[in-house]
C-alpha cells in the first residue's frame, strides 16, 4: 500500500510530466499561431483561407495548454514557498483554470 508521501511524490511526478507536455504543446501551437497570423497578414506561406482557419481555430488549444502550463507552475511555486493549505490551493487553481477557460469560450 502506498503511504501518503509516496502518493504525493507520484502525483508530483505526474504533474511534472503534464507540465512538460503542455509546455511543448504550447510551443507547437504558438509557432503555428504566429505562422498563420503572419501568413494571414502578408498573404504568403499559406493560402489565405487556410491561414485564417488555423489562426482562428487553434487559439482555443493555445489557451488550454497555456492555462495547464501556468496553473501547474503556479502550484509548484506555491508548494516551494509553502503558501497556504495544499488542498485549498489546488482547488483554487482548478477553479481559476475552469473559470478562465469558460470565460475564453464565452468570448468565442
Amino acid at each position: 500500500m502506498n503511504s501518503g508521501g509516496e502518493l504525493a511524490l507520484n502525483n508530483g511526478r505526474l504533474l511534472v510530466k503534464i507540465n512538460r507536455i503542455s509546455a511543448w504543446m504550447l510551443l507547437v501551437f504558438m509557432i503555428l499561431f504566429l505562422i498563420s497570423g503572419y501568413a494571414w497578414w502578408n498573404r504568403i506561406l499559406l493560402p489565405l483561407k487556410n491561414a485564417i482557419y488555423i489562426h482562428t481555430n487553434l487559439d482555443i488549444f493555445l489557451v488550454f495548454f497555456f492555462l495547464v502550463h501556468v496553473l501547474i507552475s503556479v502550484r509548484f511555486a506555491l508548494a516551494r514557498w509553502r503558501v497556504g493549505h495544499v488542498q485549498a490551493a489546488n482547488l483554487l487553481l482548478i477553479i481559476i483554470g475552469i473559470l478562465s477557460f469558460g470565460a475564453i469560450l464565452s468570448i468565442r
